[in-house]
């Protein structure tokens, strides 16, 4: 067989060199195929431990026989529902495949080489492969002491070209949340050619009465709200997120979104869960917590310092040499967490509060690794 030829990088955008891939955790498959008959634990990706919920499992099963058909582009049953949900019209929610597609999608609408996207980092790193991409600049603003973004050093970092401020809260992967009364003091402070927009991918497992950017929308602010249904809805593999936004956001957004990008049955996943939700999600956010608190207080047990968090996960940075040998030991026995190196902590371990086995499992095979570690 011939040699296939290789793709001239001189046709390909310049931007591109600069910009740094998504670089995933670990596939349990190929883990377990490694391992061979050693149980495997994932705690990397900050997905449910838990199936979807009943109601989302038949409409999983149900809308399987109609795949011979597109879905509805406009994914209107379900941005009905979150309108009644959320008090907002569903002409100003918009679904995607993922957070990561509504942002790609605001970062090609909104960002033209020499505009400015300013965020905290470490932080989620697809807002940053979102503008470098379309060769804007990235501005990263230190984050506070406890890991949350700080509201006073991004605002006073938005410049002329700013054109998107992200605020990613619980942040990923340090796990704090910004105070909710700071949050709403900064949005209404920003200038008028900036749109903040502020990423709840773990909103569910605010303590009550935090921070609800989406109801900052319904009550007439001028910002973007992200949320999916990836991590307390357990519908990760299935790629299905949302945002809500300003007045005529979904039609100025049109020329830039893939069509039928959102599957049918994702789409019919999530609006059941929705259903769910009130019988199903308290228990799973409790467990989380639970877990989340549990995992935290073992790991100071054993001499880590982890960062007090509000989502679904704990993060520790134990700096970048250590970072690795205990990832490379936690491999070998099974149990699988996230090097954070890729969303700027190369010091650091992201952990996913899982089922209390799961726990259990994490603490004493880390007792292990740090037995074994210089």
């Amino acid at each position: 067989m011939p040699d296939a030829p290789h793709l001239d990088p001189a046709l390909l955008r310049p931007a591109l060199s600069s910009v740094q891939a998504y670089v995933p955790g670990r596939p349990l498959a190929d883990l377990q195929r490694e391992l061979g008959d050693v149980p495997i634990t994932k705690l990397a990706s900050n997905e449910g431990p838990l199936p979807p919920f009943p109601g989302a499992l038949r409409a999983i099963a149900d809308a399987a026989a109609c795949q011979n058909l597109y879905p509805d582009p406009g994914a209107w049953a379900l941005r009905d529902a979150l309108g009644d949900i959320h008090g907002i019209d569903p002409d100003r929610i918009i679904v995607g495949n993922g957070v990561d597609s509504l942002i790609k999608i605001l970062c090609m609408a909104m960002l033209d080489p020499g505009d400015e996207l300013v965020m905290g980092w470490p932080s989620f790193i697809s807002y940053r492969q979102g503008a470098m991409a379309q060769g804007a600049t990235v501005t990263p603003v230190a984050l506070d002491t406890r890991g949350a973004y700080d509201l006073d050093a991004l605002a006073a970092a938005v410049g002329p070209r700013t054109r998107i401020v992200a605020v990613v809260s619980p942040n990923n992967p340090t796990g704090a949340a910004v105070d909710p009364r700071a949050l709403a003091r900064f949005v209404d402070a920003l200038p008028s050619h900036v749109l903040p927009v502020v990423d709840e991918a773990y909103a569910e497992y605010l303590p009550d009465g935090s921070h609800d950017a989406v109801a900052m929308v319904r009550e007439g602010r001028r910002l973007v709200a992200m949320r999916t249904f990836s991590k307390a809805y357990g519908l990760a593999g299935l790629r299905i997120g949302w945002m809500a936004g300003p007045v005529g956001m979904a039609e100025s957004l049109a020329p830039v979104r893939n069509a039928f990008d959102v599957n049918a049955v994702a789409q019919a996943a999530a609006l059941a869960s929705l259903d769910d939700a009130a019988a199903e999600l308290p228990a799973r956010v409790a467990m989380a917590r639970t877990e989340r608190d549990r995992m935290a207080r073992g790991l100071r047990d054993l001499g880590l310092d982890p960062l007090p968090s509000d989502a679904n996960f704990v993060f520790v940075d134990v700096g970048p040499e250590r970072a690795a040998e205990l990832d490379r030991a936690l491999t070998a026995h099974g149990v699988i967490v996230r090097p954070t190196a890729g969303f700027g902590a190369p010091g650091g371990l992201r952990m996913t509060a899982g089922t209390p086995e799961q726990t259990d499992r994490l603490l004493a095979v880390m007792r292990t690794a740090l037995e074994g570690a210089p």
